[in-house]
């Protein structure tokens, strides 16, 4: 049986998007193909994501009920280090709503790390910015 997963994304993600896009032109295709193959994992993961692509962000707070990702390993056409391109995108995977939510994308040498507040106050509030009205 396959499960569909709505995929959306955050305003902030989108802005953050469009800016890196500037640095990389191929940033917009890249993510298109980003999103295909994390919907091809979790087919053939059995909707569970493996640790050598996927990294679960732990200790995120009580607010944070769905589980929550970085992707590390990202191809860039236009970057030549291969998987290593230094992008991150932060999701979070709700299984029980089947929606794939990027909250985050940025530059490793910009942040270091996700913005921990932006993820909480998502989950805290899942219900809208999920659109499940």
């Amino acid at each position: 049986m396959t499960i569909e997963y709505t995929i959306k994304t955050f305003p902030k993600f989108d802005k953050e998007l469009k800016k890196l896009s500037s640095k990389c032109s191929s940033l917009n295709d890249d993510f298109e193909r980003l999103k295909k193959v994390l919907l091809l994992d979790l087919e053939r993961g059995n909707h569970r994501l493996t640790q050598d692509r996927y990294i679960q962000i732990p200790g995120l707070g009580r607010s944070v009920i769905f589980p929550v990702f970085k992707m590390k390993k990202f191809r860039c056409k236009d970057i030549p280090e291969g998987n290593r391109s230094k992008f991150r995108f932060i999701f979070i995977l709700s299984r029980k709503h089947n929606i794939i939510y990027f909250t985050e994308c940025y530059y490793k040498s910009k942040n270091e790390v996700e913005n921990r507040k932006r993820i909480q106050k998502i989950c805290s509030n899942y219900e809208y910015y999920f659109d499940l009205k």
